[in-house]
């Protein structure tokens, strides 16, 4: 990854992140709020995904199972995985909970 993807990528996590804490910050339970927040979080996860694709965070997953097979397929392994290929903010507890 050069220079100046690795720049893109933070301007655009940091453009996400600040349309999130206004749409955090302007929340009035309106129809129009709810789109924003949810607008803002679907944008949010999209350019998460992208920076743990674009970092290798899958490809970095994949050597450390490949190298500890004890813990390959565990259930909290498997939910790492998950998370990592799905680009989610939450992982999943082991409860069923999740992450606030």
């Amino acid at each position: 990854m050069t220079m100046s993807e690795r720049e893109a990528l933070a301007e655009e996590l940091r453009r996400v992140e600040v349309a999130l804490q206004r749409a955090y910050a302007t929340m009035d339970g309106s129809a129009e709020s709810r789109t924003r927040m949810a607008r803002a979080k679907a944008e949010y996860r999209t350019a998460e995904a992208a920076a743990l694709h674009a970092l290798g965070a899958e490809d970095a997953l994949s050597l450390v199972e490949a190298n500890d097979s004890a813990c390959a397929h565990t259930p909290e392994q498997e939910a790492l995985r998950e998370w990592v290929v799905r680009g989610a903010r939450e992982l999943p507890l082991h409860s069923g909970e999740h992450h606030a």
